[in-house]
């Protein structure tokens, strides 16, 4: 799929604050089949660019739960347990 420097950075942009496929593709202007074929298949430049812009949107998410986990939230707690069993079977 080809992609413009705007629609690689639209699709960074939105993948960060977690829209979904569809409306990501809508507001980038590219077929929602295509985008969502070379997302699912993790090559090129389209995954590229959402996995980036969804790891920039979910690391701090992360770390803030971290904290507050740390800081003794149960809720938090439980959210990093279920991250931890989630990476485990991912890592196999």
């Amino acid at each position: 799929m080809f992609l413009t420097e705007e629609q690689t950075k639209e699709i960074e942009s939105m993948a960060e604050l977690f829209f979904s496929l569809d409306q990501i593709a809508a507001n980038a202007e590219i077929d929602p089949e295509d985008f969502r074929d070379e997302v699912q298949s993790k090559t090129g430049p389209a995954y590229v660019a959402y996995i980036t812009g969804w790891l920039k949107g979910e690391i701090p998410l992360r770390k803030s739960i971290a904290e507050a986990a740390a800081n003794g939230s149960n809720p938090a707690q439980q959210m990093m347990i279920t991250m931890i069993q989630n990476a485990e079977i991912d890592r196999q």
